[in-house]
């Protein structure tokens, strides 16, 4: 039985990638890469933890077609990537500064998000975020977009691994007195459903984030929810 929904934010609760978008070509052009990227290739780049996300901005930046930056971090190894360690720690550190007051003018919900997440808490069901965001902005957009709705969120953080490693997740379940398969949990890449098979928690994918349906699929999705609502009708098939 499902005691609780772990959500991952970016793509998968809010809609941030306006936000990122704006961000990262801010940093790209300031760090003396390429700028002007649109958002369908900037969604590439986010997923993974921080540095790898910096890394895959250099290589769109320096050309990298949207099936590379797909691949980048999965089949395409980091270190085949052409990126200095200057140029990753530049990128980051512009980045991280400028989205971080820049990260609450075109970011909000996804329409539908807050009725699930209303519909959940009603069914008894615990509600909480696990993201690789920085936890200052994970705190800060939980609070101001989702007033009390979610008992936790977590976001990265110096004590706790990053996803795909599930401690994120496990360490919500521990906190909220339940066991890792009675967690459910719920993002939009790649990251999210290997997080869900190393933790021994079953996963949803959803369609409208950073990834395709196709993407998904391929690489393991096991459910995916094509709308919001689609979600609390997925756990009604778990027992």
């Amino acid at each position: 039985m499902i005691k609780a929904a772990v959500f991952d934010m970016d793509g998968t609760i809010l809609n941030t990638i306006s936000d990122l978008t704006d961000s990262l070509n801010y940093a790209l052009v300031e760090t003396g890469h390429k700028g002007g990227h649109p958002e369908e290739m900037v969604k590439l780049c986010f997923g993974w933890a921080m540095r790898l996300d910096m890394i895959k901005a250099i290589a769109m930046a320096k050309g990298f077609s949207a099936e590379n930056l797909e691949l980048a971090g999965n089949t395409i190894p980091v270190e085949d990537i052409p990126a200095t360690e200057e140029e990753i720690n530049e990128l980051m550190d512009v980045f991280t500064s400028y989205y971080g007051s820049h990260n609450q003018i075109k970011t909000k919900p996804y329409s539908g998000i807050p009725e699930v997440i209303h519909t959940l808490r009603k069914k008894g069901i615990r509600c909480a975020v696990a993201s690789n965001k920085d936890d200052d902005h994970v705190q800060i957009l939980s609070e101001k977009l989702f007033p009390g709705l979610f008992d936790i969120s977590i976001g990265r953080n110096p004590e706790m691994a990053i996803k795909p490693d599930p401690e994120m997740i496990l360490s919500i379940a521990r906190r909220l007195g339940i066991k890792a398969k009675e967690i459910v949990y719920i993002g939009d890449s790649e990251v999210d459903i290997m997080t869900g098979k190393k933790g021994g928690f079953p996963s949803i994918s959803v369609a409208w984030g950073f990834r395709t349906k196709k993407f998904l699929k391929n690489h393991g999705a096991e459910r995916i929810a094509d709308k919001p609502k689609d979600i609390v009708e997925i756990l009604k098939s778990f027992k």
